[in-house]
């Protein structure tokens, strides 16, 4: 145990929050249960560093959270405590728009190589449709300031303005990521969605 809290606290702690969205441990509870978890997944202290190492670990800590209520819950807890950005209408509307245009230009890239993809945009509503998968729906709900998401893959989602990327409070994933996931496994190449999850103001 003591040989993984200091690379913990030092190193993996933070690329959770970085390269994952994964909610960074604090306490020392959570950091002792992520060394648990680092030592029971029988990576090696080198390979932990490495991107696949850490991915592997979050995929760890993740199913460990979902199968015991009590860690669930407490990982939900402190994910509540996470603040969407204070912006107005205007400038929400204006990143909404931009988000939408942005998966919108990347789906049509899809499309040019996977005939089958048929994708629209239209006040605020972008349809993706994957046959036999199943149809994406993605829109602006201006009076909560969000972006809805309906997934035949995870279901439906909420996205708030985070720290200026679209995060789920509930989960701390961001919509970037997950249509980056989602859709690469679904069509069986690699689907990029650079630039989804990166605003500034």
């Amino acid at each position: 145990m003591s040989l993984y809290r200091p690379l913990v606290r030092s190193r993996i702690a933070p690329l959770f929050r970085t390269s994952k969205r994964w909610t960074r441990p604090t306490t020392s509870q959570q950091i002792s249960t992520l060394c648990s978890l680092t030592s029971q997944s029988s990576l090696s202290r080198r390979s932990l560093l490495t991107r696949n190492g850490l991915y592997a670990l979050t995929r760890v800590a993740a199913r460990s959270l979902s199968s015991s209520p009590a860690r669930a819950n407490e990982a939900e807890d402190e994910n509540l405590n996470l603040k969407p950005d204070d912006i107005n209408l205007n400038e929400y509307h204006a990143v909404a728009d931009e988000t939408l245009e942005n998966i919108l230009e990347h789906c049509e890239d899809l499309a040019d190589t996977e005939p089958k993809i048929d994708v629209e945009l239209a006040q605020g509503v972008l349809t993706l449709i994957l046959p036999p998968h199943g149809t994406y729906v993605i829109n602006k709900q201006p009076p909560n300031k969000q972006i809805w998401l309906s997934s035949p893959i995870s279901g439906p989602k909420r996205y708030d303005l985070i720290d200026s990327q679209w995060t789920d409070h509930r989960d701390g994933t961001t919509l970037g990521n997950l249509l980056r996931h989602e859709i690469s496994e679904v069509l069986g190449v690699e689907a990029i969605f650079n630039g989804v999850d990166d605003y500034s103001r």
